[in-house]
């Protein structure tokens, strides 16, 4: 892990290190990666071209987005191009092939989260400011447009729910995020995702881009492989990545030039 954070690194220049790329297998976060943070979930879209760069890249090499978000969320977003989508941190697979795999059964979970969402939501009620997210195989909590002094209020009583829930069959697991807090299935995360796929393309180098802390695990699997990591952020934190872009648009420049580099070779 570099603890000071990897330098940032201009798109094309990463892409001419990076490439060919028709050696990797390029893995992608939805949020903070091809689409710009923003201050309620339910209104994130891909930034300019990303979506036309995945298709365009899915021609030549294997292209997978590992997100959080459910795979119908994703699929509302980003449509269906022929791209491996996964969501749930790894819980669901849907392979561009149209196969499906998962690793753990949404139907093992409903009554731990349904209980556990309406908990939360007695204890939120109508404060201002709160987001509970049901998804398929976890439950999401958000307070970025809350006020802070019911996060420091609210927050610990909401981290007591979830603690007691993770005891529940068949295990969970309480993740921190971006202004969120997350109940998800123990053992579930970007990681065993990447080692998935990794696994179903053992001729590839796994490229890992995320932003969150949730994008770390994916980022020591990649590396583990033999692949690399960049870290989309503004300013440098400490990472498993070695590379640093600053934002979606820049991905999306990054992925454009690695087209361009295929497009030159041929």
């Amino acid at each position: 892990m570099t603890e000071a954070g990897p330098p940032l690194a201009d798109p094309a220049e990463l892409a001419a290190e990076l490439g060919p790329a028709d050696r990797r297998l390029i893995v992608l976060d939805f949020d903070g990666v091809l689409s710009p943070i923003v201050e309620h979930y339910d209104r994130a879209v891909p930034a300019d071209g990303a979506v036309e760069a995945l298709t365009a890249l899915a021609r030549v090499t294997a292209v997978a987005v590992v997100s959080g978000r459910s795979l119908d969320d994703l699929v509302r977003r980003l449509g269906r191009p022929p791209i491996t989508l996964v969501g749930g941190h790894g819980a669901q697979i849907s392979l561009a092939d149209g196969r499906t795999d998962h690793l753990v059964d949404p139907a093992t979970l409903t009554a731990t989260l349904d209980a556990t969402q309406a908990r939360v939501g007695e204890l939120v009620g109508e404060t201002s400011g709160w987001l509970v997210e049901r998804k398929d195989t976890s439950l999401a909590v958000h307070h970025r447009l809350a006020d802070p002094a019911t996060v420091d209020t609210l927050m610990p009583r909401i981290r007591a729910l979830f603690d007691h829930a993770a005891s529940e069959p068949p295990g969970f697991e309480v993740l921190d995020g971006k202004a969120v807090v997350e109940l998800r299935p123990t053992g579930v995360n970007k990681g065993r995702a990447v080692d998935r796929l990794a696994d179903l393309q053992p001729a590839l180098e796994p490229l890992a881009l995320g932003d969150d802390v949730t994008d770390e695990d994916a980022f020591r699997v990649a590396t583990a492989r033999g692949g690399s990591a960049v870290l989309v952020a503004e300013t440098p934190r400490s990472t498993h990545a070695r590379y640093r872009l600053s934002d979606p648009t820049a991905v999306t420049t990054f992925l454009e030039s690695l087209l361009e580099r295929e497009s030159f070779r041929t």
